[in-house]
């Protein structure tokens, strides 16, 4: 099955590089004798996103689902063939653009986005 994303609904261009970086949320402490104790909160992933180029109207796709004022929205995706979704939020959003042949293309955008 081919890799389909979408974001609050919407289906976004397929990044050039997708990845899921995956850690835990701990509660750490020491004890009397100085070891450390960890205490397993949560589990939760985070999901990067790289083009190496995307035109402006692709990138409004984008900014008008994550840049808003709704904090959080559901993230679709596959990984290892199977349908998989996330209550996410967005991380900082960096854009670098230059123009070509009349149209806005922007280089080396890329944005997280974090589980909740």
């Amino acid at each position: 099955m081919a890799q389909v994303i979408s974001i609050g609904g919407v289906t976004i261009k397929l990044p050039t590089d997708f990845r899921i970086e995956r850690y835990n949320i701990t509660k750490a402490g020491r004890v009397a004798n100085g070891d450390m104790t960890l205490e397993l909160i949560a589990k939760k992933l985070k999901f990067i996103f790289e083009y190496d180029s995307i035109d402006g109207d692709e990138l409004d796709v984008i900014l008008g689902v994550i840049d808003t004022t709704t904090m959080f929205f559901t993230l679709t995706y596959k990984e290892n063939d199977v349908a998989k979704s996330a209550t996410v939020y967005a991380g900082h959003l960096p854009t670098d653009q230059f123009r070509t042949d009349g149209k806005w293309t922007w280089k080396g955008f890329a944005f997280s986005l974090i589980q909740k």
